[in-house]
């Protein structure tokens, strides 16, 4: 299987329009390139401001910082929606946007946060959808400068009391942004000891005056409360900055089954990370699994050729009766294009040995997979 931080993400974009105006389709081309095995692959997608004199200014701002937001993070727009602001609570763009992403399994983008007809809106992840708001447009220059590698960057990570703990988060915060980072102008990195009880954050300050200065984009570790310390909202406005890591993007290694409809099982999760969602094997047989292990390999017709994946194999420790223990990434553009067979081979307590297949193309509707001979 390919490396899953490197393909393009499904994305749905969600614009935000001043209500003296009426809404239109924005026309959006996707750019394809053909991969190492000759496959056409999609790169990313663009917003044609061919005829930007016919959009409304607030809609050609956004756009401007969508673009290279889009280049940078090898976003294919799927479905748009322009939400037309007159000051009222209701959005049902917003409802519709939401409900393509979850049919989709994209990522929602906010083109802005500013305040349009008098309202900011900045709405947060949530029911299985990833929510991300882009920064104000007049930071859509500096955007498109961090996807050639050029604007200045700063990273801020949080630390807690010293310890094993402390060290893994750090090392998690490093591993986030160096995942999203693209630019190779680092040029400073601050960390901040967290204390329980106070609000002074000195690192912050100074790399805050230092992203103004060099109008540098700020990356920041996490935003998680670190031991007993609540979680760190950002509250500045004037620097730009996204986040490496969160808690809530790490899937548990077992979970406790509920209401699995067959002994054993492929699970697909709900838990939505930049194209992936989990994939467990379950196991509802009534006896433990001492090891387990999973093979897979998909195949498809590209052009009237027999096209398969690499073949995957990954080894997996216990999985004790009534849970299910994670299995793989399954990343959803890419192998949802296959039909995809996966072979379990399990050891139980007593010597004796279990074997099944299960073939699969796309997620089933029922999240469930039954495990047969």
């Amino acid at each position: 299987m390919r490396n899953h931080e490197a393909g393009p993400m499904n994305v749905i974009v969600y614009f935000r329009q001043n209500g003296g105006t009426a809404a239109k389709d924005y026309p959006v081309t996707t750019h394809w390139a053909e991969d190492e095995n000759g496959i056409p692959a999609p790169l990313f997608s663009a917003f044609d401001t061919g005829q930007a004199d016919t959009f409304p200014p607030e809609i050609l701002s956004q756009i401007e910082a969508v673009n290279p937001w889009l280049a940078a993070r090898r976003g294919v727009v799927a479905a748009t929606f322009t939400e037309i602001e007159i000051g009222s609570p209701r959005r049902p763009a917003y409802g519709a946007a939401r409900k393509a992403a979850i049919h989709e399994r994209a990522v929602l983008l906010v083109t802005t946060s500013e305040a349009v007809a008098g309202q900011e809106f900045s709405p947060a992840s949530q029911d299985g959808v990833e929510v991300i708001t882009l920064p104000a447009p007049k930071l859509a220059d500096q955007l498109r400068e961090t996807a050639s590698g050029r604007t200045p960057v700063v990273f801020y990570l949080r630390a807690g009391p010293q310890g094993p703990e402390a060290d893994t988060l750090l090392a998690k915060q490093r591993d986030g942004i160096q995942k999203a980072n693209i630019s190779d102008n680092v040029l400073a990195e601050f960390m901040e000891q967290e204390t329980v009880g106070s609000t002074e954050r000195p690192q912050l300050a100074k790399a805050l005056e230092l992203c103004r200065q060099h109008k540098a984009l700020l990356f920041i570790g996490t935003t998680d409360a670190i031991g007993d310390g609540e979680e760190f909202q950002p509250d500045f406005t004037y620097v730009s900055y996204e986040v490496g890591y969160r808690k809530a993007y790490e899937w548990p290694d077992l979970i406790a089954l509920s209401a699995c409809p067959f002994p054993v099982a492929l699970h697909f999760g709900k838990q939505w990370v930049h194209g992936n969602i989990p994939l467990y094997l379950a196991n509802s047989s009534g006896s433990d699994f001492v090891a387990a292990s999973v093979t897979s390999r998909g195949s498809t017709f590209l052009g009237g050729e027999l096209t398969e994946t690499t073949l995957g194999n990954k080894r997996l420790g216990p999985v004790p009766a009534g849970q299910a223990r994670l299995v793989e990434a399954y990343d959803v553009y890419f192998e949802g294009d296959f039909l995809i067979e996966y072979r379990i081979d399990a050891r139980l307590a007593d010597g004796t040995s279990l074997t099944g297949r299960a073939f699969v193309k796309g997620i089933p509707a029922s999240r469930w997979l039954l495990v047969g001979p």
